[in-house]
């Protein structure tokens, strides 16, 4: 999703594209053809960029936003999957899902700077406000990887539930889904330790907060809803029911403006 909401980006791994849409005229722009099976996306600061995985090589592919221009791919690991863009716009973190490893690129000059490892099967990736630390949430290890991107080295793993898919950040707490355990973990950023977990739907995947920090949103794969927690609590406080299989990877909810979400 565009900082401002008023665009998303949907990749097709199968289909081999990365779709634009108009969020307010919930209308496809554009369709780009992309090569191999494009699955993470991330997009720049200032909106002029989307960064795609190709999750069957070892690519990020850049994608000019209005144009729909393809440009030089970006060599990385083995199976690239969640990326993430530091707030500066100067450098891209890849989770390289078969190398066990974060790549970390400098985009200014379009390549890999760094490769850290981490736990097993890295797949989802969140960085801090201020760009400081990545988590990556390790599939096959069960933990959620902290990584010091200016020492670029590993600084911490933290034990969550079975097999964590993506993590989010509210205040001094993050929280990762993990999806064979139908649950949610929370973990302490200053400490990273755990703190607890809380039941939600079954096979929860994406995961978002709200604006205001006050609400966290879980798509649950298996149960076609939506999760609402209490980010302080750890409470369930609603279900929504949604359509067949809500699968969620990257961001997931529009902002308005308005407060939530």
């Amino acid at each position: 999703m565009s900082r401002d909401g008023s665009r998303a980006y949907v990749t097709s791994p199968d289909g081999r594209m990365l779709s634009i849409l108009d969020t307010a005229a919930r209308r496809i722009l554009r369709r780009v053809p992309l090569e191999g099976g494009p699955l993470g996306v991330a997009i720049a600061p200032d909106g002029k960029t989307a960064y795609v995985a190709d999750w069957y090589g070892t690519r990020v592919t850049p994608v000019d936003t209005v144009s729909g221009t393809v440009g030089a791919a970006i060599e990385v690991g083995q199976s690239p999957s969640g990326l993430a863009v530091t707030p500066d716009g100067k450098m891209l973190v890849v989770a390289d899902r078969m190398d066990d490893a974060l790549s970390l690129v400098d985009l200014g000059s379009g390549k890999e700077v760094a490769r850290v490892k981490v736990g097993a099967h890295p797949f989802g990736v969140t960085l801090d406000a201020a760009g400081k630390r990545a988590f990556a949430a390790d599939v096959e290890s069960d933990d959620v990887a902290v990584v010091d991107l200016e020492a670029r080295k590993l600084v911490a793993r933290i034990p969550v539930g079975r097999r964590p898919y993506v993590v989010a950040l509210v205040g001094d707490r993050g929280f990762v889904t993990n999806e064979l355990a139908g649950t949610l973990t929370a973990f302490d950023l200053g400490t990273l330790e755990p703190l607890g977990t809380v039941q939600v739907g079954e096979f929860p995947e994406g995961i978002e907060a709200s604006r205001d920090g006050s609400r966290l949103y879980i798509a649950n794969w298996m149960d076609d809803s939506v999760s609402i927690v209490d980010p302080g609590s750890l409470a369930v406080v609603g279900q929504m029911k949604v359509g067949d299989s809500p699968r969620a990877f990257g961001t997931f909810l529009r902002p308005t403006g308005q407060g939530t979400p």
